[in-house]
């Protein structure tokens, strides 16, 4: 066995994942065919995210292949994939129903809808003084908050988004967009 790899097995029991992938991918450098260096480089860059997933996945996998089962590095593969793809649908399923919680608790609409609205109306103005006295617009996506801001901003709400510029400079103070229209707000 490669020492690398030896040393990979190592760390990753002692969940230094990190360290783990390293000697994994030094593993592979050395043995560039080596399924046994691959497939744990995967399952050690999957731990930094998902470590229970990922040492059950681990020892499925060694145990699979010391009892000789073949292609047992595709099979692993694929549940990694599907793992991947079922916790995504999952985060997208609980931020959506979150979403909707907020929207009812706080007597909001969601920003998608309100776009609809803004449809029906002859303008933005008079959709957003339809409901800023009565309902708030739910956001959550950066491209839709920093959207609403520019929207503000060109219809006359400068005190209004004024409101939400330290909170969205906070949340990202590298963002391009966000630092025109800061600027963009201080030239009104």
């Amino acid at each position: 066995m490669n020492k690398y790899l030896k040393r990979g097995i190592s760390s990753f029991y002692k969940k230094d994942f990190e360290n783990a992938l390293l000697h994994f991918a030094l593993a592979l450098r050395e043995t560039p065919s080596s399924k046994e260096a691959r497939i744990s480089a995967i399952l050690a860059e999957l731990a930094m995210e998902k470590e229970d997933e990922a040492i059950s996945l681990y020892e499925y996998y060694l145990i699979n292949k010391d009892s000789g089962v073949k292609n047992s590095e595709e099979m692993i593969e694929e549940i990694v994939d599907s793992v991947d793809l079922t916790l995504e649908s999952l985060e997208a399923l609980f931020l959506e129903s979150e979403v909707e919680a907020k929207i009812n608790e706080e007597n909001g609409i969601a920003y998608e809808d309100f776009k609809v609205f803004i449809e029906n109306k002859d303008s933005f103005k008079e959709a957003f003084e339809d409901i800023m006295f009565s309902t708030k617009v739910i956001i959550h996506k950066k491209d839709d908050f920093i959207d609403f801001l520019e929207k503000l901003i060109d219809n006359g709400f400068k005190d209004v988004s004024m409101n939400y510029f330290e909170s969205a400079v906070q949340l990202y103070p590298h963002d391009e967009k966000l630092q025109k229209l800061v600027k963009k707000v201080e030239n009104c």
